[in-house]
């Protein structure tokens, strides 16, 4: 699940936006509120990954697809998550 950097702007633009539009906070600095945005974006889509990447060499045994591969996936992908305390 790689994320471009544009994609992450992107997506980091729309929360500061929405944030400011239905008045959830004061940004006194928008340019920080972004960077700190993206900052955050990128950490989670870099956990997310690294989490990914175990959970599918648990699974390198496993049909990619089948029911039995969807439940471990999901599964082993919660505990990486209570590992990372994500």
């Amino acid at each position: 699940m790689s994320v471009s950097e544009d994609r992450i702007s992107h997506i980091a633009h729309e929360i500061v936006e929405r944030l400011w539009r239905d008045d959830l906070a004061d940004l006194t600095d928008e340019r920080r509120a972004l960077d700190r945005v993206k900052e955050s974006l990128a950490s989670y889509f870099h956990v997310a990954e690294e989490i990914e990447e175990a959970v599918r060499a648990k699974l390198k045994n496993k049909v990619p697809g089948s029911r039995d591969w969807d439940i471990l996936y999901h599964k082993y992908f919660q505990e990486e998550l209570a590992k990372r305390k994500w």
